[in-house]
């Protein structure tokens, strides 16, 4: 799919936001990210970039 002559295609989070202001429900899908140097807990990172400690 090509953007039209002179129209930038939007990034990865202009997508996002317009995905929220249209009301779109994005459900994190958290995927193992690697060990947290500080705590020693495991990390969990979803691909819109929302990363959490693992319980």
């Amino acid at each position: 799919m090509h953007a039209p002559s002179g129209v930038i295609p939007a990034s990865n989070a202009e997508r996002q936001s317009q995905l929220r202001a249209a009301g779109a429900r994005h459900v994190h899908w958290f995927r193992y990210a690697g060990a947290d140097p500080f705590s020693g807990s495991s990390l969990y990172a979803c691909r819109c970039g929302v990363v959490r400690p693992g319980l």
